[in-house]
């Protein structure tokens, strides 16, 4: 008959309970350090990919590599960044052969964090020629 009436045994344990619950809730939804450099990785990847896919939208990329439009080339690509990203991009031919003869980049890195993307362009001319495109980003960290 004391053990029904004696309620505060059973109250703790519910309260212990709920207590770790939240605890353990809490600790789930606080993103660690790791996930943050990956979703900014992601970002800088995607932005790299959408820039180099935008700037090649009906042949105007590879016209501007078979041209050597190099000042013109980094100019579109600092068009489509924000001012605070820092870019390097390399052309290449299908060898793997360096094609730009001068540094297409927006200065030094920004960042610690540096995203590298290839992307392989074509060109329209009737030479059909494979020109890979490095280009990487950073961002302020």
């Amino acid at each position: 008959m004391r053990l029904l009436r004696d309620n505060k045994g059973q109250i703790r344990i519910i309260e212990a309970f709920f207590a770790s619950a939240l605890i353990l809730s809490s600790l789930a939804l606080i993103p660690s350090g790791t996930m943050v450099t990956n979703s900014n990785t992601q970002i800088l990847s995607s932005t790299a990919t959408h820039v180099l896919t935008t700037l090649d939208s009906d042949g105007f990329l590879s016209t501007l590599i078979e041209n050597s439009s190099w000042t013109t080339l980094r100019e579109c690509v600092e068009s489509t960044l924000s001012p605070s990203m820092w870019f390097n991009l390399t052309v290449f031919d299908d060898n793997m052969q360096q094609i730009n003869d001068v540094q297409i980049s927006s200065g030094n890195p920004v960042g610690q964090t540096i995203v590298s993307t290839e992307y392989v362009c074509a060109s329209v001319s009737a030479d059909y020629n494979i020109y890979i495109i490095r280009l990487q980003l950073s961002t302020v960290s």
